[in-house]
């Protein structure tokens, strides 16, 4: 089964903004051959890989960022081909942190992750335009998790600082 959230990683060859649209030309950083084009709204949040968010303008060229997109949009046909991410993070090479994306039960354990989040009144909780969400609103939704450190436990525990809760159900 085709995960319902894809993760790019890339490199930005260039970026520009054209029509108040930001573009950012990458190639793949596993097949340098292959580009993709990443369009960014004003609603396209471009965060740090530790939560924080940033503009445009702060990601540099040949930097790495890895872009998340719903897998059930189709990609058009035009090569290089142009999407929306979801979410854009810019790996900041001298920053810690940690970006997963998965589905959670009550409990805040991810079975495909094998990852238990350890949720306080700390961890700050919002959907994709940046609006706060109850934490009894996250069961069953394609969750963005940001945090720095996880146990070597089985399973794995996390704080996460902050959870971007997807319009994505995970049953979808």
């Amino acid at each position: 089964m085709q995960p319902l959230i894809k993760k790019i990683e890339t490199l930005v060859i260039s970026i520009s903004v054209q029509s108040g649209i930001g573009i950012i030309e990458a190639i793949s950083e596993k097949d340098g051959n292959k580009k993709v084009i990443f369009q960014i709204t004003s609603k396209t949040p471009l965060m740090t890989k530790d939560g924080h968010q940033i503009g445009v303008s702060a990601i540099p060229v040949k930097a790495k960022i890895i872009a998340f997109i719903d897998s059930r949009n189709p990609l058009p046909m035009v090569s290089p081909p142009h999407t929306t991410p979801l979410l854009i993070i810019f790996d900041q090479y001298d920053k810690d942190g940690e970006v997963c994306v998965g589905a959670f039960d009550r409990q805040f354990y991810c079975d495909q992750l094998k990852l238990k989040l350890h949720v306080s009144e700390k961890t700050e909780i919002l959907d994709l335009a940046g609006k706060r969400v109850d934490q009894n609103d996250l069961e069953g939704k394609m969750l963005f998790v940001f945090y720095d450190r996880a146990t070597k436990s089985k399973p794995v525990q996390a704080n996460p600082s902050k959870i971007i809760v997807t319009p994505i159900l995970h049953n979808e």
